[in-house]
């Protein structure tokens, strides 16, 4: 897979000073990818529309081992090193389930709070738990003058997905990263 631009090289320095390792991903690793997203292929194996994409913003940032991206798509990193690129297809029931379809109901604007406001079909909203602990996303499928028609199974549930990525960055994780199960520093998460 080729992608527009310079390629990254296997060494670079890093922001804090300390230069990356030729290392391989797996267990305590941090990992910085770029990604493009698929749908399902076609019938004669075309890809799928382009779902999203990262390649206009700041790269994926991952520990590998912890939650924040699929366990298929971590598994397709096993012993990847930075500048390398590969596509992987993972199954629906490995994405994001399977779709069930007695998961579309009808709710009322009033129950939702959001009488008199424009909902349009493809937005989401947070449906509330019933029992005053929480919330949960929901894409509006049809809006009414009372009543709203929503889908609470996740938008990619059902759908083989390919990912076309690009590893930018692996390096050892630190102390603290493995600790805390997640990345610090640009594009992870900023301690005070």
């Amino acid at each position: 897979m080729e992608r527009g631009g310079s390629a990254v090289a296997d060494r670079a320095d890093r922001d804090d000073g300390e230069t990356m390792s030729d290392e391989t991903i797996g267990p305590g690793t941090v990992v910085a990818f770029h990604y493009d997203l698929y749908g399902e292929r076609g019938e004669r194996g075309e890809r799928g529309e382009r779902i999203e994409s990262s390649e206009s913003g700041d790269p994926v940032r991952f520990l590998f081992g912890e939650r924040g991206v699929l366990a298929a798509l971590q598994n397709a990193f096993v012993g990847r090193r930075a500048g390398e690129g590969f596509s992987v297809t993972i199954p629906a029931e490995q994405a994001y389930g399977r779709y069930y379809p007695d998961r579309v109901r009808r709710v009322s604007l009033k129950q939702l709070g959001i009488k008199g406001r424009a909902v349009r079909p493809g937005q989401l909203v947070r449906l509330p738990d019933g029992q005053g602990q929480g919330s949960s996303p929901a894409t509006v499928l049809k809006a009414g003058k009372f009543n709203l028609d929503v889908d609470t199974n996740h938008p990619l549930a059902g759908r083989d997905l390919t990912f076309d990525v690009q590893v930018l960055e692996v390096r050892a994780a630190s102390e603290s990263e493995r600790a805390h199960g997640h990345v610090h520093g640009p594009g992870g998460h900023e301690h005070h």
